[in-house]
């Protein structure tokens, strides 16, 4: 039987470090505006969302360099699996359409920061940061928003 053959590049710590912190906010935060049937669909979606986009656009154009280019590594599962979800979980549960443009102002900085972050430990390379701001903008202002409407509008309370 063969095992994982997972890669741990420069840097890795990082986004191990991270998603621990943002899981432990996910797991402790007062869930105001959002319940754990909408984490689990959103930590689903967005996750599966990343991992889609890395496949069919970000590899076969070879946009960044991601530790190993041969290996799937530890730092995939972290930066495209858990680090995206939580920070939309918790963006939804901060969301409030009176507070919507600060807050998505904050979390597109917020994103960019800790995008930055994991280009300055030497884990992703050959990539401009700024590219990813109309991505998270979107997200923040319009995805995200529309993501949490669909999943209600069926429920029924």
């Amino acid at each position: 039987m063969k095992h994982p053959d997972f890669s741990l590049n420069q840097g890795w710590w990082y986004p191990a470090i991270l998603s621990v912190i943002l899981l432990l906010i996910v797991f402790i935060m007062p869930k105001k505006r959002i319940n754990w049937k909408e984490i689990y669909i959103t930590f689903g979606i967005v996750g599966y969302i990343l991992w889609m986009v890395d496949m069919t656009i970000a590899v076969p154009f070879d946009l960044f360099d991601l530790g190993n280019p041969q290996k799937e590594g530890f730092p995939e599962l972290t930066l495209f699996g858990i680090i995206p979800s939580c920070l939309s979980v918790i963006y939804l549960n901060l969301y409030q359409e009176d507070k919507k443009w600060f807050l998505v102002i904050f979390f597109v900085i917020l994103s960019l920061i800790l995008e930055w972050l994991t280009t300055k430990v030497g884990l992703m390379k050959n990539y401009n940061n700024w590219y990813s701001t109309p991505v998270h903008f979107v997200a923040y202002a319009f995805y995200l928003p529309w993501h949490i409407k669909f999943i209600r509008s069926n429920q029924k309370d």
